[in-house]
This record gives structure tokens, C-alpha cells and sequence, in this order.
């Protein structure tokens, strides 16, 4: 059995090591900059700087970090890992269900109680978090992620870096472009361009203060 190492320790990592766990997997520790008193009794082994001390061979990476709008670190550290040597672990929760026809490629999460239907397609490093719904033949981009309680209609199609927020609802056949940002609670009806966020029932877009602060 290959070693699991945690990158973050924040609150997202302590449900990912709830997963891990009960999976029978083993976590040798986990990188962060400093020590977290959320993750006790696993032990800091450091800073990211630290990973090459690490042997690819002997250990798997997971990203255990989530994201509140923006999911480009989750993207980064993923990416960083891979060009290293590491593979990243792929995590599902045993109260998770996922159809038999549905492949998940590295790095994805599915935390408990959510559920990834028939046909559905999902990227590399995406995060279904707890209690979210991708429904028959939905397909999630690379290190998108669906928030807890977020639900995707049949034949929603979310792009690569999108996150979609806590309890959020995405009609049937409706597309969310890469980089797209849905705010908790919005209903989206209609399709959301690319790096584009929405709020609200029905979701309309809202300036990106992210966006115009890194231009």
C-alpha cells in the first residue's frame, strides 16, 4: 500500500482524511507551512518545499485543499506534483455512490453523501464535496469544483476551474464556462460564460472583483 501524503490542512483536509480513513488508507502526514491543530495525530512534515525529499514511488499526493471562489491553487499544486513524478491519489468516501459507468481519472475527490450518476464525465483533480448531486451525463472540467449541498441537472456541463457554490442549483442542459464562478444558493438557468460570476435566483453575473484586481 502506497503512503498518502496531505497537501493543506485546513478544514477541507480534515474531510479528506475522514475519507482516507475510513478507506483503510494510509496517510503518512501532511505539507503545510505551519502545523495545524485540525489535523491531530497525523504528523507535519513540512512546507511544500519539502516534497522532493519524497520519493514518487513511495508516497501519493492529494491536494486537500478546497476553495471558497477560485480553485487555481488546487490547479497549481496538482499540476506541481505531477511534473515531479507524483501520482495524485484519487479519494472517494465510502458513503459516496458513484455509477459503475463513470471513471474517475487522478486526483478527483467525492466526499460523503454525494453522488455521481450514470454517464457522467469527470476531469482530472475535480472536488465533488459533500452531499453534492452530478446528475446522468453532467460533465465536470479539470480541478472544478462542486460545493456541498450543489446540484447538477442532467447534462450540465461545467468547465475546466469552475466552482460552483454551496447549495447551488444548475438546470438541465445548462453549460458553466471554465473559470466560471456560481455563489451559494444562486439557481442558474441559463448558460454562464467563462470567468464569469453569478448570484442570486434566477443567477445573473455580477462584476468579478478578482478579475479586475489582477488585471
Amino acid at each position: 500500500m502506497t503512503d498518502i501524503v496531505l497537501l493543506g490542512a485546513g478544514g477541507h483536509a480534515r474531510s479528506v482524511l475522514a475519507a482516507l480513513a475510513l478507506s483503510g488508507d494510509r496517510v503518512r502526514g501532511y505539507l503545510a507551512p505551519v502545523a495545524s491543530d485540525r489535523l491531530l495525530g497525523i504528523e507535519h512534515l513540512g512546507g511544500d518545499d519539502v516534497l522532493d525529499a519524497f520519493d514518487p514511488e513511495d508516497v501519493a499526493i492529494v491536494v486537500a485543499l478546497g476553495s471558497t471562489s477560485s480553485t487555481a491553487l488546487r490547479r497549481t499544486l496538482h499540476i506541481d506534483a505531477v511534473s515531479r513524478g507524483f501520482t495524485i491519489a484519487t479519494v472517494v468516501h465510502p458513503r459516496a455512490f458513484v455509477d459503475p459507468s463513470v471513471v474517475l481519472p487522478p486526483g478527483v475527490q467525492v466526499l460523503a453523501g454525494s453522488i455521481v450518476n450514470a454517464g457522467a464525465r469527470i476531469g482530472e483533480g475535480a472536488l465533488i464535496n459533500s452531499g453534492a448531486i452530478v446528475e446522468h451525463d453532467s460533465v465536470v472540467g479539470a480541478h472544478a469544483h462542486i460545493a456541498p449541498g450543489a446540484v447538477l441537472a442532467g447534462d450540465v456541463t461545467i468547465g475546466e476551474g469552475a466552482h460552483i457554490g454551496l447549495g447551488s442549483r444548475i438546470v438541465q442542459g445548462v453549460t458553466v464556462g471554465s473559470g466560471g464562478v456560481v455563489g451559494a444558493g444562486a439557481v442558474v438557468i441559463t448558460d454562464v460564460p467563462a470567468q464569469t460570476t453569478v448570484v442570486g435566483v434566477p443567477a445573473r453575473p455580477i462584476e468579478d472583483k478578482r478579475m479586475r484586481n489582477d488585471a
